[in-house]
């Protein structure tokens, strides 16, 4: 089923999503928490899409196992990265004869040591070109990424919103927001779109903060913001992980909790292939998304 079916009024939809491990340990351990991430009943799963060789092959056969082994709605990844035409072409064919309904379709991040985002050979240079190709290659769901805070690279929210649209009209149906940690970016990026005329689902990403180090560096990458007070809090527990972690569960659960309020038609969590936190979030909101 595609991903934009499940986004009903009056209904929010949960998703994970999920990254091929790159060291032995990390398979394992993904191995024995997908089932218990399953037990959770996200209405669907997505996987993350490594730039290079053998990360690839891992999110097909990850995907392939949530939808044929588990039974569960998959969304693949796909970037333009490293991938021609030919490339995309053939991983298309294999997605779907792996029974996969739906693609997040993204540009993929520039290379650290360049100013620039460079193209493959017969390859594409913007999502939008991506979504226009997945769209004429069968019948596939589409997803793409929105920036509450703006994309990094983007001049002003204008011109953001411009390519944002560009995307839809190439055939996205549902549009997943790279993360954020204050709600009012989200509903002001919601607006913006509905004002342009973006009407499809609009779903908030939501990754709880687990690892202060770690998220600053994701944050800075890619350009969202962590709120000041919200910093100092973890600032001040950051050698004491059980603390941290309480927070960081905390203002993420605040956060699911204040959108379901605002009747969003579904939240997408970034998961980082753990069980623990998301377990502890879905039991907090769980009574909300019943009412």
């Amino acid at each position: 089923m595609k991903l934009s079916n499940y986004y009903k009024p009056d209904h929010t939809a949960i998703s994970f999503e999920l990254f091929p491990p790159r060291t032995e340990r990390g398979a394992r351990d993904l191995e024995e928490r997908l089932p218990k991430l399953i037990s959770l009943k996200p209405s669907f799963i997505t996987v993350t899409y490594g730039a290079f060789g053998s990360e690839q092959n891992k999110t097909l056969e990850i995907a392939s196992k949530i939808k044929n082994e588990h039974h569960m709605d998959v969304a693949h990844h796909l970037t333009c990265v490293s991938s021609n035409k030919d490339d995309i072409d053939n991983l298309l064919v294999q997605i779907k004869e792996n029974n996969i309904d739906n693609i997040v379709a993204l540009r993929g991040d520039k290379p650290e040591a360049s100013n620039a985002f460079e193209a493959p050979a017969n390859g594409f240079s913007h999502a939008n070109e991506l979504v226009s190709h997945i769209s004429k290659s069968g019948n596939f769901g589409v997803a793409v990424a929105g920036y509450p805070e703006k994309h990094i690279e983007a001049q002003d929210f204008e011109t953001d919103l411009f390519y944002l649209k560009r995307k839809v009209e190439s055939g996205a149906d549902v549009i997943i927001t790279q993360l954020y940690y204050d709600n009012d970016h989200f509903y002001e990026f919601l607006a913006r779109c509905r004002s342009i005329g973006i009407n499809i689902p609009i779903i908030p990403g939501l990754m709880p903060i687990l690892n202060l180090d770690q998220i600053k560096r994701i944050t800075s990458i890619c350009g969202a913001t962590i709120p000041k007070d919200l910093l100092a809090k973890l600032e001040a527990v950051k050698d004491d992980p059980n603390k941290l972690h309480e927070i960081g569960i905390e203002h993420t659960t605040r956060q699911a909790l204040d959108l379901i309020r605002h009747g969003v038609q579904g939240i997408h969590f970034y998961v980082l292939n753990r069980y623990f936190h998301i377990a502890e979030i879905m039991e907090q909101i769980k009574p909300a998304l019943q009412n």
